[in-house]
């Protein structure tokens, strides 16, 4: 563990890791399957009709009633997700079922599309048969932060609250909220990730493979962090699985990686860059949640080789083009 001295330098330290995809769901299942690389897609076992994408990276074997412990009369996928996500990373972190002051609990979430699922189905409910068979119910679960709300009830949060939708990046922007927090001092833990779900609505509105790249799989996931002041974790003997260090979002008109990732870096004052985490693509896209997904992913990749320098999370908000906003992420190991 890195000693007190060093400290201020990482300060935010990642105490619970919760993520769900494709690949695995919860911390000692996704980096089991982290070791493996091995792609978990294929046709959608919950959509009957996914387009022109045959195949997906679904949540397989998902069931939310398993990390509830109230049941539900409605909840969209999106939020099923959250939820679920929210009971992983407060367990691992040790921090479930304590006594902890909720008003020093916050919860920042990033999604590029929300309930779309949920959305449509309201919409299509009042065009086809009028406003007075919209229904109430469905409505309260449509809005883009609609899990955020529910995760809070849920777990009793009192802090800070944010929601954000910026792509493909919604998650660093909901990350760069929970740290602003956290060194304000406005609360004391942050519940901070992404989410997106599959759905018919979406992946009709999606280009088609040809238009986005041969190798891009439609993907869901949710992944939740509990995010924490070191010296916090320290005094309460947290196990540290890595400090999140300095982070930036950019707008950047250049179309070349490069010169994006060039800029993302000065605006983080990250030079000279370290190295570049690469997605390993195995849970495929997952829009809002990918770059919480893929920071879960770097710190799994740093707990296997001790030492290793800080490792930079570079996600753009357009992922074919590599064009519009963009965001890095600094993290190194907590061991």
């Amino acid at each position: 563990m890195m000693d007190r001295i060093r400290l201020h330098d990482y300060e935010l330290a990642v105490t619970g890791i919760g993520p769900i995809c494709s690949i695995g769901i919860g911390r000692d299942d996704f980096a089991a399957s982290m070791v493996e690389r091995l792609p978990a897609v294929g046709p959608s076992e919950r959509l009957g009709d996914t387009g022109v994408y045959t195949d997906v990276a679904e949540c397989w074997d998902f069931v939310v009633e398993d990390y509830l412990s109230s049941k539900k009369t409605y909840l969209d996928r999106c939020s099923e997700l959250v939820l679920a996500a929210c009971a992983l990373a407060l367990e691992d972190a040790r921090l479930a079922g304590t006594q902890i002051d909720p008003t020093r609990l916050g919860l920042a979430l990033g999604s590029a599309f929300g309930c779309l699922d949920s959305m449509t189905n309201h919409t299509a409910r009042v065009q086809t048969k009028g406003l007075r068979f919209g229904s109430p119910m469905i409505f309260t679960h449509t809005m883009v932060n609609s899990p955020t709300a529910l995760a809070a009830i849920e777990y009793d949060v009192q802090g800070p609250l944010g929601t954000f939708a910026a792509g493909s990046i919604s998650a660093a922007c909901a990350l760069e909220f929970a740290a602003r927090r956290l060194r304000d001092g406005d609360a004391d833990f942050m519940l901070v990730g992404g989410c997106d779900a599959l759905s018919t609505a979406l992946l009709r509105g999606l280009p088609r493979p040809e238009q986005i790249g041969a190798d891009f799989v439609p993907g869901e996931g949710a992944a939740v962090l509990v995010l924490e002041r070191g010296e916090t974790a320290l005094n309460r003997g947290a196990a540290i699985h890595a400090y999140v260090g300095p982070m930036s979002l950019a707008v950047a008109s250049d179309a070349s990686p490069d010169a994006v990732l060039q800029k993302v870096a000065h605006r983080a004052n990250l030079m000279p860059f370290p190295d570049v985490f690469c997605s390993p693509g195995t849970y495929g896209h997952t829009f809002g949640a990918c770059m919480a997904l893929d920071l879960c992913a770097a710190i799994e990749q740093l707990r296997s080789q001790p030492g290793s320098d800080w490792l930079a999370i570079v996600g753009y908000s357009a992922p074919a083009s590599r064009t519009g906003p963009s965001a890095a992420v600094l993290v190194r190991s907590g061991t």
